[in-house]
């Protein structure tokens, strides 16, 4: 909803950021210096690709501003594992990261791996089992893909969906405007089906291998290749990708114990690290996860009051495509945009 006080707030946002810049293009801040001293953050990673496209969806970066990324934090920070960040196994008086990459994309093994070996740099992987069902794809990855290739309005469960463009193009629901990936996100994974088979019914399919960067998911054997990388470790990131705080606890506890016997299978491996889909979650489920042997939890920010002081759930920072790195390590210091 616009409000005034939201307009102020994007503006003051905008004029902070351009102003950062000036200051780092001026020589008046120093980007090395930004994360000196003490300080730890999970950086969140989805896709790569070569060239940032951003037209589908906020996720992807290119392959080479992600290089550039790794190089800085190697040369400006420490970059550590995962499983070291949750322990406390590193210098506690220099700014620590754990790099993860969500969804299990094929783009990951193509471009991120390759880096994180050239600058000897550890990173977690969370990937769902859709390959263990079967799927080509993540249906969010489907949606950005189908939407682009779709008619300008459809039809799903009687209801009518129209295109509209602000960054990326989205299907928006005719009445109350709201998104169709959120109609997805919360509702039944029929409606997932339904909106599926609706979009490959008018076509929204042909022509999708063009964009196979931003939905191929990694097969079995390329995940056995990667998890034997002793650089990578895998994590679980559920079954289909639905939100997990909108299931019913026996629901939600059935897509993470598919999840972690598919890759445990796969991999040969045990799976103790979870990043929950969209980062939500629910207390029980976290009690829940903790039962099946998931030791690291990760959500994006806390929840709930306890959240603070349990030991097996941390927060992540989602990297951000569309401002500058100065920018995006100022964010990381802080912990927000």
């Amino acid at each position: 909803m616009f409000t005034w006080s939201s307009l102020s707030a994007k503006i003051a946002q905008r004029v902070s950021l351009w102003s950062n810049d000036a200051f780092f293009a001026l020589g008046w801040r120093q980007m090395r210096s930004v994360l000196s001293g003490p300080g730890q953050r999970i950086l969140v990673y989805h896709g790569l690709d070569q060239r940032g496209e951003t037209a589908l969806n906020g996720r992807f970066l290119s392959a080479a501003r992600f290089e550039e990324q790794v190089r800085f934090l190697s040369e400006n920070a420490q970059i550590v594992a995962l499983s070291d960040y949750f322990s406390g196994n590193f210098d506690q008086n220099q700014f620590a990261v754990a790099i993860t990459f969500d969804d299990g994309h094929r783009n990951n093994r193509q471009y991120a791996v390759p880096i994180l070996d050239k600058y000897a740099a550890p990173a977690t992987f969370f990937l769902t089992s859709a390959a263990g069902r079967g799927a080509e794809w993540l249906w969010m990855d489907f949606l950005d893909v189908a939407t682009r290739l779709a008619p300008a309005t459809i039809e799903i469960g009687g209801r009518q969906f129209t295109k509209k463009t602000w960054r990326h193009t989205q299907y928006f629901a005719d009445g109350n405007g709201r998104k169709l990936v959120d109609w997805a996100r919360y509702s039944p994974w029929s409606f997932v089906q339904a909106m599926e088979t609706a979009l490959l019914d008018a076509g929204a399919w042909s022509g999708a291998e063009h964009w196979a960067t931003y939905w191929q998911l990694l097969a079995p054997a390329e995940i056995r290749e990667m998890a034997a990388n002793p650089r990578v470790t895998i994590g679980a990131h559920g079954h289909t990708h639905q939100d997990l705080a909108y299931l019913s606890p026996e629901a939600a506890g059935l897509e993470l114990q598919h999840c972690k016997d598919f890759l445990e299978k796969t991999t040969g491996q045990p799976v103790s690290a979870l990043a929950y889909p969209f980062g939500t979650y629910t207390r029980q489920l976290v009690e829940t996860a903790a039962q099946m042997g998931f030791s690291q939890q990760l959500a994006l920010d806390f929840l709930f009051p306890e959240d603070h002081t349990d030991h097996r759930l941390r927060e992540r920072m989602c990297m951000n495509p569309f401002i500058s790195d100065g920018n995006q390590w100022l964010a990381v210091k802080k912990g927000q945009y």
